[in-house]
């Protein structure tokens, strides 16, 4: 097979047929989809494909709704459309920068995102995507980019420096559409908001053809209020900027696949670790991806979806000048661990809630 037959296969739609209506009934409860089309140049589009290229795939979304990715109008189309995965990315994504009032900015790779950040006082959103991009700027290669706000001319210039898969803002300026034009398979993807109404259960198929059903996730934990009424497990008490950094690296970690951590300052991820199978890998890779970038981890805080195990986790971070750990608490080593957090001068709190995700 030729580059370029290879080159077209990611470029080409599979065609599907699957419904164009689904029901699903739990008891009293009746949730109902319909199939969510495009009309690009006068033709219906849905999927380019699924997971991959030779994956048929269709999206659904809940009938009537008017938010949300299931709603996403393309300002400009590419590759003849997204994939289940660019979908995928983007309501991940949208999920991150719903938890934060201000500007925000996740940047998107296979369901998990390579960095984070928030607008400090008086910056300019293309500065924010900048951060988040360069937080891990090997990994941004080929990214989903979903913001909170408005997409002006700068920021659109920003994010035509290297290659981006797809954007996912609730809307843009006409001189930032003028600028992505010029980006031949870059996709534009307007998202309205969300009203998070009766949200059914997230839904797992088991290659059996069995279901898994369970309450859709999303953290108790909503603001810097609720976090200050939580116990702090050591002597230290977390200072101002470390609360809000450790609200912003849960909201975070609360979005990356299990073992997941991470690494937040100066209102940025410095590194994120996810779907490790142990807590300690992902802290280490965190913290070897964070040196690679050249990234100072000094007066940073961490975020765990999981207990820490071991105190050998807290060894780890108090090498590198972590100041404060937030995380869900639970271990038989817990008492050790607030002893080896006292030594080190680190300030912990447990939230009492696991934020695992494993899809």
């Amino acid at each position: 097979m030729s580059k370029q037959e290879i080159r077209r296969i990611y470029r080409t739609a599979q065609k599907e047929d699957f419904p164009q209506v689904l029901r699903l009934e739990l008891g009293e409860k009746v949730f109902e989809y319909s199939k969510v089309h495009w009309t690009i140049h006068g033709e219906n589009h849905g999927l380019r494909y699924g997971t991959n290229p030779h994956q048929k795939a269709a999206l659904y979304k809940v009938k009537h709704s008017q938010g949300g990715i299931g709603s996403v109008e393309w300002i400009k189309w590419g590759k003849d459309g997204p994939s289940a995965t660019n979908i995928e990315d983007g309501t991940h994504g949208l999920r991150i920068v719903g938890y934060f009032d201000e500007p925000a900015v996740a940047v998107m790779k296979h369901l998990n995102p390579s960095g984070v950040s928030v607008r400090r006082t008086g910056e300019a959103l293309s500065s924010v995507y900048a951060r988040a991009r360069d937080a891990d700027p090997r990994a941004a290669f080929g990214s989903v980019v979903v913001l909170n706000r408005r997409v002006d001319k700068s920021t659109a210039e920003e994010l035509s420096k290297t290659f981006v898969e797809v954007v996912y803002a609730p809307d843009y300026e006409k001189s930032a559409i003028t600028v992505f034009q010029a980006k031949k398979d870059i996709r534009i993807g307007k998202v309205p908001g969300s009203d998070h109404g009766s949200n059914p259960p997230e839904i797992v198929m088991l290659d059996d053809g069995s279901l898994i059903l369970e309450d859709s996730y999303q953290t108790g934990l909503r603001s810097l209020e609720q976090l200050k009424l939580l116990r702090v497990a050591t002597k230290r008490v977390p200072s101002e900027t470390e609360y809000g950094a450790m609200l912003s690296s849960w909201w975070v970690v609360c979005e990356v696949r299990s073992n997941a951590v991470v690494f937040w300052k100066n209102d940025g991820s410095l590194a994120i670790g996810t779907g490790q199978q142990d807590r300690i890998g992902a802290i280490e890779s965190c913290i070897e991806k964070a040196h690679k970038f050249g990234h100072d981890l000094r007066g940073s805080v961490m975020a765990s979806d999981g207990f820490l195990p071991n105190t050998d986790n807290v060894e780890a971070v108090a090498k590198e000048g972590v100041s404060a750990v937030v995380q869900p608490g639970g271990s038989v080593e817990d008492p050790q661990l607030v002893r080896a957090c006292d030594e080190h001068g680190i300030a912990m709190i447990l939230t009492g809630e696991r934020a695992f995700r494993h899809f």
